[in-house]
């Protein structure tokens, strides 16, 4: 009973908050969040308070006064009515880029897309879905990959970030072996977001002191992820790889401490020297923590070619620090605008959420000939965001009565998109895309001309569609071949009965007429059939359709039903003279001997038995 007592109280507690959903105000006491989110289940009306428990958890009957309810509890539950309105504004915004990716992800080189004219049936489509693995036993699905490039499903209902296609199969890292990025570069670990670009088979890392490097790597997540199998600890011949050691790596991952920036700049120019020198290296990442500058970056940019030599992408981090607790982390990540403009932003970052950046930031071609930055909220900001956009009822007033224009806004949009991506279940790939590629600037295009909804799901056809059309296509042609196969055997059918009812007629007609003298006895029965066939014909055919229509067929069932109700009597009209006068000789002696002991009905059904 405790258990349950200490479950139901712990419920209670944490409903109203999540890991990246913010109080309204992080001052106010436990039992006041408590009552807040209680109260969001009712329906406030300044008029007539519903009655409520006068308990601290709102549990039984006893009616509390309406003063109870002051004017800050309604406004907070007005606040919280609002910012749950923009969060569904921004899962609307979602829900059209899913959309629009669906749309855009459907290209003419789907595996499962046909042309016309090669004369696929329905048959084909199902063994194609069933080789697959997408069919199975009474419908379920196999064991097919969930990657958005293996099925049309996933393109039309979810986010599909466009990933690069050239990471090849080794990486190697310079500068870190942390274990975040190690088990994400492994992608096989149980309960972690797979990178569905993420194929390496060789993982390998350079580092000054191999056995640290191997026990600070090597855990058990290694261990049961596969990871030994993949990663190669060797011990570096300096701060960067020589030319030799750069030989096969298809990506290259490094970390640098920005904490002096000269050195970071001519550390940047010396990895653009190595990126241009290597003719394999298809993608580098750079990440610089400890600052936000990104001065000697434009050396990677200039060497990279624009992405035709290779992809490049820079992540300023600032300060690293470890997490004591794991949370849901509210951050920003944009085009690093440089230390002095970036100054209201603590360049502060957790070590896990900043490697995961970091891997994920690899993945995607969005990042790909890009400057980023990577930063946490200080904690007023993160107390601010949790109230409305400053408009309306909701806006700040100067002593004149204009509204004040809110710092804050493009921040709390940016909360909103981020809390509408995890409440849906974006992918950490997904939600880095989407910050990333679309950013505040296309929220805030699509809040300020909002697509046409009717004309957008009218116009668009997503690959489904098409697959459905075509489906229904392959489905009608074969119905209308399989009705042609019906029809012409019905002909068929219909014409060798209609032969046998004019070979019968005729053989009739020939008989009849020989005994009636109109034939001459040296006309065989073969010459007079062949004389008339064309008469026979008519008559079969008019034979066949009296035969076979409705007048016909209802005409024999109401005969076949007399013949059983003809059964059951003793006497009827057309009844056979012998079986007449024997049944009546029989009534006549029945009478005789059991006139006085029987009734008619009795009578009846003995005569019939006897028959």
């Amino acid at each position: 009973m405790k258990l349950l007592r200490s479950t139901f109280l712990a419920f209670c507690m944490v409903s109203s908050a999540s890991g990246f959903a913010p109080l309204i105000s992080s001052k106010s006491s436990s039992i006041n969040d408590i009552k807040r989110h209680q109260q969001s289940t009712i329906t406030i009306s300044t008029g007539n308070i519903a009655p409520i428990s006068s308990t601290s958890l709102f549990v039984g009957i006893h009616e509390q006064p309406a003063s109870s309810v002051s004017e800050d509890d309604i406004r907070k539950e007005t606040m919280f009515i609002q910012v749950r309105k923009e969060v569904g504004t921004a899962k609307e915004y979602l829900n059209w880029l899913v959309e629009e990716c669906g749309s855009s992800g459907s290209s003419d080189d789907d595996d499962s897309t046909t042309k016309e004219g090669e004369g696929i049936t329905f048959a084909d489509v199902i063994a194609d879905k069933a080789a697959a693995g997408e069919v199975e036993l009474f419908g379920g699905g196999g064991d097919a990959p969930s990657s958005p490039s293996s099925s049309s499903e996933r393109k039309e209902t979810t986010y599909v970030p466009a990933l690069r296609s050239d990471l090849g199969d080794t990486v190697l890292l310079t500068g870190t072996v942390d274990a975040t990025l190690l088990n994400i570069l492994n992608n096989n670990f149980f309960g972690q977001d797979s990178v569905p670009n993420f194929e390496f088979s060789s993982i390998r890392a350079l580092v000054d002191d191999v056995p640290a490097a191997k026990k600070k790597a090597i855990s058990r997540e290694a261990r049961y992820g596969g990871l030994l199998d993949k990663l190669v600890i060797e011990p570096s011949s300096g701060d960067l790889p020589s030319g030799e050691e750069l030989a096969g790596v298809s990506s290259w991952i490094v970390q640098l401490d920005g904490a002096t920036a000269d050195n970071t700049a001519t550390t940047l120019s010396k990895i653009a020297e190595l990126a241009e020198g290597s003719a394999e290296l298809n993608n580098l990442i750079v990440m610089v923590s400890g600052t936000t500058s990104t001065e000697g970056w434009d050396a990677v940019e200039a060497a990279s070619a624009d992405g035709d030599a290779f992809k490049c992408t820079l992540l300023s981090v600032g300060e690293l620090y470890d997490a004591t607790e794991e949370k849901g982390g509210f951050y920003h990540i944009g085009l690093a605008v440089g230390e002095e403009e970036n100054a209201s932003m603590p360049p502060r970052l957790s070590r896990k959420k900043a490697y995961q950046l970091l891997a994920h930031a690899l993945a995607l071609d969005s990042t790909a000939n890009r400057a980023l930055a990577a930063c946490e909220y200080s904690a007023t900001v993160v107390e601010a965001i949790g109230a409305p956009y400053a408009e309306g009822e909701f806006a700040v007033r100067d002593d004149d009565g204009n509204e004040v224009v809110d710092e804050f806004r493009d921040i709390k949009m940016e909360s909103r998109v981020i809390q509408a991506m995890r409440e849906t279940g974006f992918t950490q790939v997904m939600e880095l895309d989407v910050l990333v590629d679309k950013g505040l600037a296309g929220y805030k295009e699509y809040i300020a001309n909002p697509p046409n909804k009717e004309n957008a799901f009218a116009a668009r056809r997503t690959a489904r569609d098409e697959e459905d059309e075509k489906i229904m296509a392959i489905l009608d042609a074969e119905i209308a071949a399989s009705d042609a196969r019906k029809k012409d055997e019905a002909e068929k059918q219909k014409t060798i009965e209609t032969e046998g009812i004019a070979k019968e007629w005729a053989i009739k007609e020939y008989s009849l007429r020989m005994i009636g003298g109109d034939l001459d006895d040296s006309i065989g029965e073969e010459d007079f059939m062949a004389s008339i066939w064309d008469e026979a014909l008519a008559e079969g055919e008019r034979t066949y359709e009296r035969i076979n229509s409705e007048e016909y067929i209802k005409e024999q069932e109401r005969v076949e039903k007399s013949k059983v109700n003809l059964e059951n009597k003793l006497f009827w009209d057309g009844m056979p003279p012998v079986l007449r006068k024997k049944r009546e000789k029989m009534v006549e002696k029945v009478k005789r001997q059991y006139m006085d002991l029987l009734s008619e009905e009795d009578l009846e059904r003995i005569i019939l038995n006897d028959d």
